[in-house]
């Protein structure tokens, strides 16, 4: 059926936009690839990726695009196998939603439909949404395993071209288990976020570090782009809101399979689109914990270029850092070690190359300590970072930021 499904919707030229995270069908993917050489030149676009497919060749008839380098789309960017298209989330759902990136088809990976015919999108609801409303066609994939989800957006099986129907384990993003650099920063953000707040916080090992530091907190609602296996750690230990309304909603889960398990239409955590979620609740101040590659002197933040490689991506840090900034009692707070594996600081006296400027960011803390660099001058926002380096880089970055 895939075969002939693809050969009859998709045509010469075509803008093909592909779901991300879990939201990506793997099994069209590949036909894809067996096909793309007689289903002609195709414009692709798929995000963060989890699908080991795309570390090996593309067909050169498929022209691929990206926002980010995450997952295996970076090792496709760094062998120059795909182009990059920077943007924040929400901009691309606006550039989608105005055909100002236009997309012809969409390819996802959906719920089995329920007894009105709803597929549900399951742990990955976000820009993909936006495309379905313009696209001329949307083709899925059926999935056993994909979970039926609160709150996410539905597509009914009228509007959907079913290609494949799967039973394939969701792709999984295992967490290594966090060092002592991490653990230690971690205890420094805790001290910022008090019980009641609303927090937006990414995955792997330092977002692991941080849910468990704020285990003792309590009434904890969640805003997230991306939830991963932290979230069942807090939920367990009693950290989490349980009775408001909406309290928990992310965009895309992923982590184990063990947290997909726990996802269903009753489950406490929904899902919304990425606009929905980076917004303040009332009476609950966010905080916006991000991480990033490097951070500069003035509070400026690079989380996306290592050296020339592309390995990170806008993605919501942005507008989760304004939407803190709009929250009553928010913080957006930018998280990292001080230093790389190899010792090289990562508080650096420039960034060339910049995420988030320093207009964005409220706290920068490092496992050193924290630095609030609200309302202070660009001379002692240069002492106030330049104290939370590592220790042998400090004075060269005092002398640096006198110049």
């Amino acid at each position: 059926m895939a075969t002939s499904t693809l050969a009859d919707c998709l045509r010469p030229g075509d803008r093909v936009l592909i779901g991300q995270a879990c939201g990506e069908p793997v099994g069209l993917v590949a036909d894809l690839f067996e096909q793309a050489a007689r289903l002609g030149h195709l414009n692709v676009f798929c995000g963060y990726s989890l699908n080991p497919a795309w570390e090996n060749q593309v067909p050169d008839s498929l022209h691929v695009t990206t926002y980010c380098g995450l997952g295996t789309m970076g090792k496709l960017l760094a062998r120059q196998g795909a182009r990059l298209v920077p943007s924040s989330l929400s901009q691309l759902s606006a550039q989608l939603r105005s055909r100002k990136l236009a997309v012809d088809v969409v390819l996802l990976q959906v719920s089995p439909a329920d007894a009105e015919g709803y597929h549900s999108l399951g742990c990955a609801v976000d820009y993909a949404w936006d495309a379905v409303q313009v696209a001329r066609q949307v083709v899925v994939e059926v999935n056993l395993n994909m979970p039926t989800t609160r709150g996410a957006p539905r597509l009914h099986s009228s509007k959907v071209l079913v290609a494949r129907q799967s039973n394939a384990p969701l792709l999984e993003s295992l967490v290594e288990e966090p060092g002592d650099l991490q653990r230690q920063l971690a205890r420094h953000v805790a001290s910022l976020v008090p019980d009641g707040a609303t927090l937006q916080l990414g995955i792997g090992s330092l977002a692991r570090a941080i849910a468990e530091e704020l285990q003792s907190r309590r009434g904890l609602k969640v805003r997230s782009g991306m939830v991963g296996d932290w979230f069942l750690s807090l939920l367990a230990s009693g950290a989490i809101d349980t009775g408001a309304p909406n309290a928990c909603l992310g965009s895309l889960a992923v982590g184990s399979q063990h947290l997909y398990n726990t996802l269903s239409c009753d489950s406490l955590l929904g899902f919304a689109q990425p606009a929905l979620l980076a917004q303040p609740i009332a009476g609950s101040p966010m905080m916006a914990i991000n991480s990033a590659i490097e951070v500069d002197l003035s509070g400026q933040v690079n989380a996306e270029w290592l050296g020339e490689r592309y390995v990170g991506a806008v993605g919501g840090q942005t507008d989760y850092f304004r939407a803190a900034r709009a929250s009553a009692g928010g913080l957006a707070i930018l998280a990292l070690t001080s230093s790389t594996g190899r010792g090289a600081s990562r508080i650096i006296q420039h960034c060339n190359r910049v995420t988030s400027t320093y207009c964005d960011v409220d706290v920068i803390v490092t496992e050193h300590g924290v630095a609030d660099i609200r309302a202070t001058t660009l001379q002692e926002r240069c002492q106030l970072i330049a104290a939370i380096a590592s220790p042998e880089h400090r004075d060269a970055l005092l002398q640096s930021g006198q110049k």
